[in-house]
């Protein structure tokens, strides 16, 4: 349920959000029909890659990449570690 919107500045906001989310759903046609990483082919009738692959949106670069399980997870894997070598490198450093 949408709560009534009393100041100019809340309706330009609401407004902002549902073209944005506009523009994102529009870009789904430009969504590939395998994973942008291995190539897997992707089934958009089968309800478990519907719902358990990942789709990364890039409106700046009209651009919509669509990841499998098994790459979003390794790629998730390689942010960490990444994230974890930056954070000891900084810690040895201080």
């Amino acid at each position: 349920m949408v709560k009534k919107i009393k100041d100019k500045s809340g309706i330009r906001k609401m407004k902002e959000v549902q073209k944005d989310l506009v523009k994102k759903i529009n870009m789904f046609d430009r969504m590939d029909d395998e994973c942008t990483a291995c190539q897997e082919p992707f089934d958009k009738t089968d309800i478990e890659q519907v719902s358990t692959w990942r789709v990364a949106v890039r409106p700046e670069q009209e651009k919509v990449n669509l990841y499998c399980p098994t790459c979003w997870s390794r790629a998730q894997a390689t942010i960490a570690d990444f994230r974890k070598r930056v954070e000891k490198r900084n810690n040895e450093n201080s």
